[in-house]
């Protein structure tokens, strides 16, 4: 159930927003499904899912729970499992994290390994390409918040994670005596390249997405010892305008790193050679949309207190009351962004999906861009929701979860036209 302040907002906002979009709509026909609580035994996934297309219409998805990768053919049926927990080649400890080449070939950093491991289309190991240095599972994990195949080679492109996070390696490595041992790489409003091409993982810097200013500075090494201040410093802001990021067929990189409705459009080398732009703009947030918003979260939180633990899905906060004043002690960035995030179709196109109505919901409009950089239109709210990925001839795939949080996967072809 919805605070009664929902309807209030939904009625302030339908406003020009609307005005601006030319209707789309979307013939959406599903293809199969896969996973649920009365699966195979190799489709009952884990809660923690990565999924992606091949050329040939697979859908190959990280089970990471599970430690192995699945590949299910274009008629929903099981082609191979591959991997297994353990310690050697081809053999999974902690992975998080899957990208996928058009011709099959998939990659999956593993923290453990402090590696990458490159699998052939066939689903055997074609290459473990190491970090540099000394094996350091906290740097490793440092560079893997979101990862990309690269189009134009056999490398990858990485989102990094947040800057705190490399403090506290850095403060771990110093502690250790190893001062020299600094964790490298981006933070999570930036962009590196991958070379796995050799036996050692060569990083590249791409590009520096724009940071919100906070009203303090991230936590210096030296009071990463107060570990309630490292957590709330994890806190981004409500609202806060997030790195949204998708690579498109041809290397390009297509990114949003503000409030406003500006894509940036990169060259593989990250230098912005257009923006897409819309007549869309942030909106001031009140106090009255702060209160609602906190409501609306504290009561996600109750239901999930209320639902129990679950083998499907995250435990329950061990203290509750303390989870529900880190909800309302978590601060408010001053507007709510335009964007809420980035897909690049099989063909060159952009979705981008916008704000909701009503802010702190997950659904949102989704304009739709052409493979020619051309507003074509825009999809309604949740019809359909943002795919998680795109496959060749219209194939997409959304992640569903039931009443236990029980993942299952569902495959759809769309086609989008005019309303």
């Amino acid at each position: 159930m919805r605070p009664a302040a929902y309807p209030i907002f939904a009625t302030l906002l339908a406003t020009t927003a609307v005005a601006q979009d030319r209707p789309l709509t979307a013939d959406v026909t599903e293809v199969y499904r896969v996973g649920g609580v009365n699966a195979e035994e190799w489709a009952f996934f884990g809660p923690a899912l990565q999924p992606g297309f091949d050329g040939a219409s697979n859908l190959v998805v990280l089970d990471a729970f599970n430690k192995r990768v699945v590949v299910v053919g274009p008629d929903g049926r099981l082609v191979r499992v591959v991997g297994r927990g353990g310690e050697g080649p081809g053999e999974f400890q902690q992975v998080r994290a899957l990208a996928v080449w058009r011709d099959g070939r998939f990659a999956v950093p593993d923290t453990e390994h402090s590696a990458i491991q490159v699998f052939a289309p066939d689903g055997e190991l074609e290459r473990f390409v190491r970090w540099p240095g000394e094996a350091r599972a906290l740097s490793s994990a440092l560079r893997h918040r979101e990862i990309r195949a690269d189009p134009l080679g056999d490398r990858l492109i990485t989102q990094g994670v947040e800057g705190v996070l490399v403090e506290m390696a850095n403060f771990a490595y110093r502690l250790t005596g190893n001062p020299e041992e600094d964790a490298q790489g981006v933070d999570d409003r930036a962009l590196e390249r991958l070379d796995l091409a050799g036996d050692v993982i060569a990083a590249r810097p791409i590009l520096q997405g724009w940071r919100a200013p906070r009203p303090e500075p991230l936590l210096s090494a030296t009071e990463l010892e107060d570990w309630p201040k490292v957590v709330a410093s994890l806190q981004d802001r409500y609202f806060e305008p997030g790195f949204h990021w998708d690579v498109l067929p041809d290397g390009t990189i297509a990114y949003s790193d503000s409030s406003a409705y500006d894509i940036k459009l990169a060259r593989p080398d990250g230098s912005v050679i257009d923006v897409l732009r819309r007549p869309l703009s942030p909106e001031a947030v009140s106090e009255r949309m702060q209160r609602a918003t906190i409501d609306f979260h504290i009561q996600r939180l109750e239901e999930r207190l209320a639902r129990g633990p679950s083998s499907a899905g995250p435990l329950p906060p061990s203290d509750p009351e303390e989870s529900r004043q880190r909800i309302r002690d978590r601060a408010f960035y001053h507007e709510v962004p335009v964007v809420r995030g980035i897909r690049a179709t099989w063909d060159g196109g952009l979705w981008i999906h916008r704000r909701s109505e009503v802010p702190w919901e997950d659904e949102g409009p989704i304009d739709v861009f052409s493979a020619d950089r051309e507003y074509l239109g825009t999809l309604p709210s949740g019809e359909p929701a943002m795919p998680i990925a795109f496959g060749p001839d219209g194939l997409v795939v959304h992640l569903e979860r039931d009443e236990l949080d029980v993942p299952t996967l569902v495959v759809s072809r769309v086609a989008v036209g005019g309303a």
